[in-house]
């Protein structure tokens, strides 16, 4: 999780699991033998549904080669004040062991505020639009 906008987060073929619980939802998908995470962000993103986010990123990103993370911010209602300070001290380390990130998002705001991203990581990061997430499947994937 590397921007404040962001929260963050295996099985046989595909794994897609969400980690809601209500409204707000982070969905997290891997797709084993691929260096990329994707991850869906919708709603209000609760402190917990972070932390276990994170966990689940810091696990893929150490022990199976994940370094790429695409992620799809859509309807993003905000974030809980002890869910941004988690990201702030959790978050950012596991940011650090990101080599590319695509952030598709349709608020505005979230694309003019990826600049903050650097002070995180050192990935290469690119915004995208809504429409354009094939786009950004295919730059993160390149």
């Amino acid at each position: 999780m590397s921007t404040p906008s962001d929260a963050r987060l295996i099985c046989a073929c595909a794994c897609n699991v969400s980690l809601a619980r209500g409204p707000a939802m982070i969905a997290y998908h891997t797709v084993p033998g691929s260096p990329v995470i994707e991850i869906s962000v919708e709603g209000k993103i609760t402190d917990h549904e972070l932390r276990e986010a994170i966990e689940r990123m810091r696990g893929d990103l150490e022990l199976n080669g994940k370094s790429r993370v695409l992620e799809r911010i859509e309807h993003f209602s905000g974030i809980e004040p002890k869910a941004l300070w988690t990201d702030l001290t959790l978050g950012v380390a596991v940011a650090r062991k990101v080599t590319r990130a695509a952030v598709v998002a349709d608020a505005g705001w979230i694309h003019a505020s990826m600049h903050l991203a650097r002070f995180f990581t050192k990935a290469e990061i690119k915004a995208f639009r809504v429409n354009e997430l094939e786009q950004a499947r295919a730059w993160i994937n390149a």
